[in-house]
């Protein structure tokens, strides 16, 4: 036998149990702790969704959230002690507790990471679904020569479509409540194919009601201009206003406005009214009855343009589609003053025209969409955008595609990618994850103590054995080897372990999903990714610890001189 295969032959001989032992305590507790669980199961599942109207509380109660986690825990707590049994048939005690717990942290940080790992996922298709790869924006200056720009952008390899936007922090008022957003006006035809709005809408026919429902007779085709070409200009009359002298027959329905159907008041004197009743929802499939309803809305909520609003802003300003809500801006028309000489808000009627749900709490509540060329009206802004978004081929590329748009339209044109854009957010979370790896890791690193005091403890009951070796020749480094490498199979046997139930963990909570608060979280079950780069490290950090963890025991035991372990013994 060669000198390397006895020195790991001694190691696993100090390592593994002679004979096996069965530890009944750790049997017993984890029977223990199995009837608790079941029985807590039992009693959500029975008492709190009993058909009974006198049930103690009801299934959302706190009570019954308390028993579940309470249940849950004590299933984990009985497959704990099921695994330290099954490792003490095998293992001394003080081995057993090392592995234990080098598995444990390794299981740890590979399930929490996991896990986090599939939040930054879910929180990055969410924010690339509204928003696009790449953002572009002018420095200086208006943005009205977007259109070349973006003929440009396309031709660009890697670019699959460009979408140009406007954006602007409103105040939207409805049934007398009041909330700041930012209403982003977008052209239609291309900013589905940027963004997942469309994906997004409750209805997605929404967007083709972004337009008025009918034009409106007193707006003239085309948008006034904000200022005439010409100062000296003057707008000359229509051709057929009545002279000073001519008198004019209101009587004659062509001598007036165009007639109007009015629209049915349901407030009108003598009119039934249903107490009950409640707005009817236009999303969905455009029906005969659906179009009957639209137009059964009044007059001038058809001529409005149409704004589509989150989810939770729909719930906080109680608002329905088909409403009528007005959108207020900060800025201002110093043309156009009030009685005191203080230049009125801009400010603009819409017709809610559909509902939107991100997952985003910050999308939902804080973003409304319109039309760009509404926007464009709303605001002043003539031909002008703020920007153009661009998708691309991989979202993992935007650096590189960001040099190369960037280096096409020139350096006028400030190019930024989604990671730029949301640097905030994902340095948070990783900052988050490396601070979860360390916390974490201060389980492997607790259970490296355990090592020290099991080689230790081995040093001190086999210094007999010890003795005999190096009266047979071995030499330090020799005795060095034999700690180093029980040292080292603690640590590889307690990490493959742990890193195997952690994937296993992972591969459960992805096929079976466990259960959260969809409310919270916008997500009904923790998102699960598993990133075999970060498990691997998590390997090598376990047997890195395990083997520095061996080294002053070792020292110790090739310390020991001869004659005082036989005479120990």
């Amino acid at each position: 036998m060669s000198r390397s295969r006895f020195q790991t032959f001694v190691a696993l001989r100090y390592l593994m149990a002679h004979p096996m032992h069965v530890s009944w305590l750790a049997l017993i507790v984890a029977g223990m702790a199995a009837v608790t669980g079941g029985v807590l199961t039992a009693i959500v599942h029975f008492a709190f969704t009993a058909p009974d109207p006198r049930a103690l509380v009801q299934e959302v109660s706190p009570l019954r959230q308390g028993l579940a986690q309470a249940g849950g825990i004590a299933f984990a707590v009985a497959g704990v002690c099921v695994y330290v049994f099954l490792i003490r048939i095998f293992f001394t005690f003080y081995s057993t507790v090392s592995i234990v717990g080098v598995s444990i942290g390794c299981a740890a940080l590979v399930t929490v990471l996991s896990i986090m790992n599939g939040f930054e996922a879910d929180l990055r298709v969410k924010i690339l679904g509204s928003n696009a790869h790449l953002q572009v924006s002018k420095d200086d200056g208006e943005f009205v020569e977007w259109e070349e720009v973006r003929a440009k952008i396309d031709r660009v390899p890697g670019v699959v479509a460009s979408t140009p936007f406007a954006t602007s922090e409103v105040v939207i008022a409805a049934n007398s409540n009041y909330s700041n957003v930012v209403v982003k006006g977008i052209d239609v035809a291309s900013a589905t194919r940027v963004t997942a709005l469309r994906k997004n809408l409750a209805d997605p026919e929404a967007l083709g009601r972004l337009e008025p429902l009918v034009p409106d007779p007193m707006e003239p085709p085309e948008a006034l201009p904000d200022a005439p070409a010409d100062p000296d200009a003057i707008d000359p009359a229509p051709a057929d206003l009545p002279t000073a002298g001519d008198p004019v027959d209101w009587s004659d329905p062509s001598a007036g406005p165009p007639a109007v159907d009015p629209a049915p008041d349901d407030f009108a004197e003598g009119a039934e009214v249903d107490p009950d009743a409640k707005p009817r929802d236009l999303s969905g499939t455009a029906t005969p009855a659906d179009l009957d309803a639209a137009a059964r809305l009044p007059s001038r909520v058809q001529t409005l343009s149409g704004v589509l609003v989150g989810r939770e802003l729909r719930k906080t300003m109680h608002t329905f589609e088909g409403q009528e809500v007005r959108l207020v801006s900060p800025l201002s028309d110093p043309m156009n003053p009030d009685a005191n000489g203080t230049p009125i808000p801009f400010n603009r009627d819409y017709r809610v025209a559909g509902e939107f749900f991100t997952g985003m709490y910050e999308y939902d509540l804080k973003l409304v969409y319109v039309s760009l060329e509404s926007l464009q009206r709303f605001l002043r802004l003539g031909d002008a955008v703020d920007g153009i978004e661009v998708r691309i081929q991989s979202p993992d590329d935007v650096d590189a595609m960001a040099k190369r748009i960037s280096a096409a339209i020139g350096p006028e044109y400030h190019v930024q990618g989604w990671r730029e854009l949301n640097r905030n957010l994902f340095s948070a979370l990783k900052l988050e994850k490396i601070a979860m790896f360390m916390i974490l890791a201060i389980i492997i690193i607790v259970a490296s103590f355990s090592i020290v005091g099991t080689l230790i403890m081995t040093v001190i009951e086999k210094a007999r054995q010890i003795a005999l070796l190096k009266t047979l020749g071995a030499s330090d480094l020799e005795i060095v080897v034999v700690f180093v490498t029980q040292g080292s199979l603690i640590g590889f046997i307690g990490g493959t372990l742990g890193v195997g139930i952690g994937l296993g963990l992972c591969l459960y909570l992805k096929t079976f999903g466990y259960p959260i608060p969809a409310e919270v979280y916008y997500i009904d079950r923790l998102p699960v990714q598993v990133d075999y780069l970060t498990c691997g490290l998590i390997y090598v950090a376990a047997l890195v610890i395990s083997f520095a963890a061996t080294i002053y025991p070792s020292i110790l035991g090739a310390q020991l001189r001869p004659a005082v372990g036989l005479k120990k013994a």
